[in-house]
């Protein structure tokens, strides 16, 4: 059967995809009782005084975690074995080398890949589809001689569909990015949209002051904005055998209210970084940022990031990165009670990412464990914070699909006796999602997104309690 003609090759994919991969329940429930165990050592070993009182509620949400994380750190048994021997029985057939294709490309076995696209172009050379995804497969295997010779035959082809075109020049485009010593890259971007509760307003009715209760007169105020950013990037590949680095970028990030203007904000940031592409690769990055809020200096402050990666099996990584770094703040509208915030922070994270195979759309999980110590010049300033993450992204339609989890829990040093003289503990609980789609060249190759987020802060201290919202449709242009 040729795959130019009497078969979708998308279709292909998506149809078989569900075959090549099954979940298993019991190495999931395995995960989620070491998960489970080794955040109880954490919570008894590492920080007591965070979690010794009211956190139980943290504990079943990482375990929520903990299931989901489960799926992709344990993706199942496969179906690999029956394939092949279908593929060994009939090695013509376009259907099972594309559904053997998906399998590899899924598990990141793109050596494999290759010689199944190989394969498939024997059996129908004119394969448009084939030879782009040959193309991309070679790119990612570093053979930039094949890839570019591939791309231009591909280019050169008049007959050459508007997808699989904009698909080439894309894949062009990088191999060129890749062969440049210096590369210069930025965007700009600009989003309209509307906050609930823009002043983070305390949700309860009633408030403390010196341990007495009085009524909350504050107002939730739903705002209109408009936020705006621009960034441009330097990056520099030394001449040396091995691949080493350097990065920097500046740029600025600002929302405008368009109501209020008590928040109004812009933040003017620079960095600088190094990296070497070693067998386990690490890089390290030097941030600095200033914000002004409503016309007067706010805060300013630098960080250091030292990260390592690697790369693991099923086309998994695993990245940790250890922070420090440091918060200033001005005499804003004349009061010097934002020095009290001065603070010195240390932090440390954990991510594995991984592809979950087996699905009829590409799925990527990402789950994350971090744990902070803010130092301030006042201790009710000063706190500890451990956060957990979940996210998953996938393509649907075009469109680029995400979403995202996070629970965070953190413990001050000292109660605030102004407020209470209980010492503060907030959990906060918060859901995000994007959609992204990028327009063809022929309309500006503009990324367009509609993006937002629901909050939701706890505390034993109702004055911190609160509920945050907000939903935004932006436009972002890159080169």
């Amino acid at each position: 059967m040729s795959l130019s003609r009497g078969m979708d090759p998308q279709r292909a994919f998506d149809t078989r995809g569900m075959l090549l991969r099954i979940k298993d329940g019991m190495r999931m429930a395995i995960s989620l009782l070491v998960l489970t165990c080794r955040f109880g050592y954490v919570r008894s070993h590492w920080m007591p005084e965070v979690f010794a009182r009211n956190f139980s509620s943290l504990n079943r949400q990482l375990s929520f975690l903990a299931v989901l994380a489960a799926f992709a750190v344990y993706p199942g048994g496969s179906r690999s074995d029956s394939l092949k021997e279908s593929l060994f029985a009939d090695p013509t057939n376009i259907e099972i080398n594309l559904a053997y294709l998906q399998q590899q490309l899924t598990g990141g076995n793109f050596k494999g890949a290759a010689a199944t696209l190989q394969r498939v172009l024997l059996l129908d050379p004119n394969s448009k589809l084939a030879k782009v995804l040959y193309a991309e497969v070679q790119l990612k295997l570093g053979n930039r001689a094949d890839a570019r010779l591939i791309l231009q035959q591909l280019l050169a082809d008049k007959s050459l569909s508007t997808p699989m075109r904009e698909k080439a020049s894309a894949l062009n485009e990088a191999l060129e990015r890749s062969e440049r010593r210096l590369s210069i890259s930025g965007s700009g971007g600009l989003a309209a949209g509307s906050a609930d509760n823009a002043l983070a307003a305390p949700k309860g009715p009633i408030l403390l002051f010196n341990d007495q209760p009085i009524t909350n007169t504050s107002q939730e105020v739903t705002e209109p904005f408009v936020d705006f950013d621009s960034v441009l990037s330097l990056s520099y590949k030394l001449p040396t055998y091995l691949e080493r680095a350097v990065t920097s970028g500046f740029g600025l990030a600002g929302r405008d209210y368009i109501d209020q203007n008590m928040a109004d904000s812009i933040t003017g940031f620079v960095s600088f970084g190094y990296s070497e592409n070693r067998k386990v690769p690490w890089s390290f990055n030097y941030s600095a940022f200033a914000t002004d809020v409503s016309g007067h200096p706010y805060n300013a402050g630098q960080q250091g990031v030292f990260g390592i990666s690697a790369n693991l099996p099923k086309d998994a990584n695993l990245q940790t990165s250890l922070r420090v770094g440091e918060t200033r703040h001005f005499n804003y509208l004349g009061s010097s009670a934002g020095k009290q915030r001065d603070n010195e922070a240390i932090g440390l994270s954990f991510t594995y990412t991984r592809p979950i195979p087996g699905l009829p759309l590409p799925l990527l999980l990402s789950t994350s464990l971090s744990a902070d110590n803010s130092s301030a010049e006042v201790d009710h300033f000063s706190a500890k914070s451990v956060a957990a993450m979940i996210s998953a992204r996938t393509r649907l339609a075009g469109m680029s699909v995400s979403f995202s989890l996070d629970f965070l829990a953190t413990e001050y040093d000292a109660a605030n006796m102004l407020i209470s003289s209980e010492i503060r503990e907030d959990e906060r609980t918060r859901a995000s999602f994007s959609l992204g789609y990028k327009l063809p060249p022929r309309l500006g190759a503009l990324d367009v997104s509609l993006s937002g987020f629901a909050a939701d802060t706890r505390s034993n201290i109702p004055n911190s309690t609160k509920t945050l919202s907000e939903l935004k449709l932006g436009v972002r242009r890159s080169f």
